[in-house]
């Protein structure tokens, strides 16, 4: 992949009172100079310069409704760009995280954020993306968000964490979780950025995911203390480790990623051999990972309130491996939305109630199961569970 387009971009003359997306489209010979460069440097994964130009960043400026238009053309010129040198180079229509909290703990219904989601990808599409990137996510919430509406356009995409050193987010997501939710709610490949890390230090978190994974691992490791040969040999030791798709983070600049590319060229992926667990039953909250075997015991069902922690704590206790929660209306799956971060297991929809099944999927921060008894038609019971990412038992 290509290397930081936000490091770059920062060092140009832009005013504060006006967005870089504005910016750039005045000043297209910009984004043609950074995409050539790392199309030189031997990228063959460029981003678009639009993680913030989506219609809640740029409603700062008072360009809310220029937002599709913005995000279409800037990728056109990327694209002009990065073909007339290489017509085979992918382009990936960047998003990021947005300044908006879902609810049932911020006041934007989470419907609100993936339609924002929704609205830059197809704009970026329009505008030529082959692939589609969330970048430096930093909640599994977003993640969620940002693959259910990118995915509506059905191109590829791609989902980057943006961790600390423990392998959590600045908000509690854990990178392991969040590969589980995300690569069974439909993302393409899925990895990790580490603001002040180096490639050695992001070893012990590819390992970690490694053994789970079911699509290819991305990591786009900082490159701010260290010669670009010293970056691009430390990022080749996560090709050992089982990432695929490697690129720069924070400050990493074309010619860290020419030295990546020459790296490459002379490793043997032939004797990279991953063992990864297929027997295991991957789940997950927001803020850690389940495994399970096939013989795993559920609760007996706990039907939903306004406080349900006594409930869910008492569950807790018992020698059930996974908590079964009955959703019978919209308002139970909004109700154990907000009780959910108490639940320290995985956890089992169990419903007669279409629309209170799929909320309670929508809503919940994680991968559940799906109670096979609830009494809903079969065709569609899977094709809730399959939109949600779900495992129905």
């Amino acid at each position: 992949m290509d290397g930081d387009t936000a490091f770059k971009i920062a060092k140009m003359a832009i005013p504060s009172d006006q967005s870089a997306e504005e910016w750039l489209l005045n000043h297209p010979q910009e984004i043609e100079s950074l995409a050539q460069q790392y199309v030189n440097a031997g990228s063959q994964i460029v981003c678009t310069p639009t993680a913030t130009a989506d219609r809640q960043h740029l409603k700062k400026y008072g360009l809310e409704e220029k937002a599709s238009s913005i995000s279409k053309e800037l990728t056109q010129l990327t694209v002009q760009a990065c073909h007339a040198l290489d017509p085979h180079v992918l382009i990936a229509g960047s998003v990021s995280p947005l300044e908006l909290y879902a609810q049932p703990f911020g006041e934007t219904p989470f419907l609100d954020i993936v339609n924002i989601y929704a609205e830059q990808a197809f704009a970026l599409k329009w505008g030529g993306a082959q692939l589609l990137i969330a970048d430096r996510m930093t909640s599994l919430s977003h993640c969620r968000a940002a693959i259910l509406g990118c995915k509506q356009t059905e191109l590829p995409i791609i989902v980057v964490l943006d961790v600390e050193a423990d392998g959590e987010t600045s908000l509690g997501c854990d990178l392991v979780a969040a590969l589980i939710v995300c690569q069974s709610l439909g993302a393409r490949a899925f990895g990790l950025t580490c603001r002040g890390a180096d490639p050695t230090h992001l070893i012990q978190h590819v390992e970690e995911m490694a053994p789970y994974t079911e699509i290819p691992l991305v990591v786009k490791a900082a490159a701010e203390n260290q010669s670009c040969e010293e970056w691009a040999k430390a990022m080749s030791v996560l090709w050992e480790k089982g990432a695929s798709i490697l690129g720069g983070g924070y400050g990493a600049a074309p010619e860290h990623v020419r030295a990546l590319a020459q790296e490459m060229r002379s490793f043997d992926f032939s004797k990279v051999h991953i063992t990864r667990d297929m027997d295991t039953i991957c789940m997950a909250g927001e803020t850690e990972p389940y495994f399970l075997d096939e013989f795993f015991q559920q609760s007996e069902p706990i039907y939903c309130s306004f406080d349900m922690s006594d409930e869910l704590l008492e569950a807790e206790e018992t020698e059930a491996n996974v908590i079964t929660i009955q959703v019978d209306t919209s308002e139970d799956a909004y109700n154990f939305a907000e009780n959910a971060h108490m639940l320290h297991k995985p956890v089992s929809f169990l419903s007669d109630n279409e629309e209170a099944l799929e909320m309670a999927l929508l809503m919940f921060n994680g991968r559940a199961f799906v109670d096979s008894r609830s009494n809903i038609e079969e065709e569609t019971l899977k094709d809730i569970a399959f939109g949600y990412g779900a495992i129905i038992r």
